[in-house]
């Protein structure tokens, strides 16, 4: 019964694992407007190869994290 189970449980992990980071499945949407006052706007912008929209990103100094913002047509504040 152990040798059954084992290579099951490992199989059943890696759908799992497929279907929650797959591509498009653990990918955060762009924001329309910066996350708050205490982010920000760094040095970096790129195309984005699924919405072919063009991104900025913004950085929180505090908590590391990043977000992705939609480029602002008229330029970043």
């Amino acid at each position: 019964m152990i040798p059954f189970v084992f290579p099951l449980g490992i199989f059943v992990a890696v759908i799992l694992v497929w279907f929650f980071f797959r591509s498009g499945g653990y990918k955060r949407h762009p924001l329309d407007a910066p996350p708050g006052a205490d982010w920000t706007l760094t040095s970096e912008r790129f195309r984005d190869p699924q919405s072919v929209e063009m991104l900025e990103v913004w950085y929180c100094p505090r908590t590391g994290e990043r977000a992705y913002v939609r480029a602002r047509v008229g330029g970043s504040s």
